[in-house]
């Protein structure tokens, strides 16, 4: 498709009307050409044809009016909701991002706070998807900082923030002294609250080890798939009444306890991965799922993978390593 009406559109300037009808809830204004651009783009089928009409939209995005180019982001964001790959657009939309953190921190007028409605959710869409993008993006020196600066302000939504400090790719030893066995987990799509960890890793530890393990009481399945993100109804997603607690005590080589009020990155480094203790429960610690692990968005799946358990030589030279003899 040639897209010359969306091309004029996104190069023409933004009239106030526009913005005007996105901060009042009236929904997105297009010129007839352009819509009908639009509408042809949004009726592709195939996952081929969806991410191509993304990949004509993204190379229509740099140089834009800033609105213009966020109402552009919007569609490729529901073209990847319908199933469109993720990667064609984000690092388009991700620099248009900076773009409208940066004009939010300098001159948050209506239609600069319109174009960040448009770009944030379709930010949000294509994070969620892609766990390399995050790994990515996450490194960004100005991301965090640009966050940061905005948080009182009430013109970005708590749930960006989240998605920038997601654990995607986190190894972790998890270390057993009772029973002198060490497992390899891997973190992806972990919020940065050992509380959203512990829920996970009860569940795959038991899972591989079988009921019982060090004396732990079974999970709640509705628990563990609320912190997988994985196949709510909308009544799951959207309750607060579920409660979690831990099956294990989880510490630290030297440790008491750990917090699950922590980030993963508090536990100490052995060779490059972090390490968590398990050890028969003391202490019950409970929490509320929707406060230390709430969905940020239904595409996101979280997990704790185990990659492998160590032989009994290997896990014996690691315990003594780390001082648990």
């Amino acid at each position: 498709m040639a897209l010359q009406a969306l091309h004029e559109f996104v190069k023409g300037p933004s009239a106030s009307h526009e913005s005007e009808a996105i901060t009042g809830g009236r929904g997105l204004y297009l010129p007839p050409e352009a819509g009908a651009e639009v509408s042809e783009l949004l009726s592709a089928e195939s996952v081929a044809e969806m991410t191509a009409g993304v990949v004509e939209l993204r190379n229509l995005m740099p140089g834009g009016d800033l609105f213009h180019s966020s109402v552009l982001a919007l569609m490729c964001g529901t073209l990847v909701e319908n199933g469109a790959d993720p990667g064609a657009a984000i690092d388009a939309t991700m620099d248009l991002f900076l773009e409208v953190l940066d004009a939010l921190a300098e001159q948050p007028d209506e239609m600069v706070r319109a174009a960040g409605q448009l770009t944030f959710m379709a930010t949000m869409t294509m994070l969620s998807r892609s766990k390399e993008t995050r790994k990515r993006w996450r490194a960004h020196p100005r991301i965090i900082e640009r966050l940061d600066d905005l948080e009182d302000s009430q013109l970005v939504p708590w749930f960006l923030r989240e998605i920038f400090t997601l654990h995607d790719d986190l190894e972790l030893l998890v270390l057993d002294p009772k029973n002198r066995r060490a497992f390899e987990f891997r973190l992806t799509g972990v919020r940065d609250r050992l509380y959203h960890a512990y829920a996970l890793l009860q569940d795959a530890l038991l899972q591989h080890t079988g009921p019982g393990y060090l004396d732990a009481e079974p999970v709640d399945p509705a628990v563990v798939r609320y912190a997988r993100n994985h196949a709510l109804t909308q009544a799951e997603f959207e309750a607060r009444t579920l409660l979690d607690h831990q099956r294990f005590n989880f510490t630290f080589p030297g440790g008491l306890f750990m917090p699950g009020s922590g980030s993963p990155f508090e536990l100490p480094l052995h060779d490059g991965r972090r390490v968590l203790v398990v050890e028969p429960k003391g202490i019950h610690f409970g929490w509320n799922p929707a406060d230390m692990y709430g969905i940020a968005h239904q595409a996101l799946k979280a997990s704790a993978d185990l990659t492998r358990e160590l032989d009994p030589a290997a896990a014996e030279a690691l315990l003594a390593r780390c001082g648990l003899t």
